[in-house]
């Protein structure tokens, strides 16, 4: 989007102009959704959570800065609600990456496109990682948002994100070998 037209959704939310709401939530939505759905493995809490994103993205409109970006602030909220989860049930439940629509070619460190037991061991390597850690990887690889944005979404400095990042891919990676391995032994 480009950088004035973004500005003026911004300011118009602000207002709390109902259409720029309406197109936000429009343009949105779906990814938000596929996040948490990846980030969860429930289709229910995935809904449950867009629309509590969507709600607490609405009720924050005045408090939103001027130069705030769209997309990294309704994911960190996102990110929030499902950290949000994770605090009340300390359970973790992850998708395979292969069912995603958006940005498959940069999930060459997880395997690409993957069969379903290469779904189950990259689901299985998830399910160990720290969530703090998972969550950097999925924004970075799977959503594709830059190191910068990954920061602003996760409320950290872009040096923590990269340094996240690839402390996440060696546990992704450690995770990963140990389940091959323990489906060849």
């Amino acid at each position: 989007m480009a950088i004035a037209l973004e500005a003026a959704l911004v300011d118009q939310l602000r207002r709390q102009e109902e259409d720029a709401f309406t197109f936000i939530y429009e343009r949105h939505k779906a990814q938000i959704y596929n996040y948490l759905y990846r980030l969860s493995g429930s289709r229910e809490l995935a809904d449950d959570l867009t629309h509590d994103t969507f709600l607490s993205a609405y009720e924050s409109l005045p408090k939103l800065r001027p130069d705030s970006n769209i997309a990294p602030w309704l994911y960190r909220i996102a990110s929030n609600r499902f950290r949000d989860v994770l605090r009340r049930k300390r359970v973790v439940s992850w998708m395979p990456w292969g069912d995603s629509p958006r940005n498959e070619a940069q999930l060459s460190v997880l395997g690409g496109e993957q069969s379903l037991p290469e779904q189950e061991a990259v689901q299985t390597a998830l399910s160990h990682m720290k969530p703090d850690y998972a969550l950097c990887l999925v924004l970075r690889l799977a959503e594709g948002f830059s190191s910068e944005e990954t920061a602003q979404i996760l409320g950290i400095s872009a040096e923590a994100v990269r340094m996240r990042l690839s402390r996440a891919r060696q546990m992704f990676k450690t995770a990963y070998a140990a389940g091959e391995l323990g489906a060849v032994g």
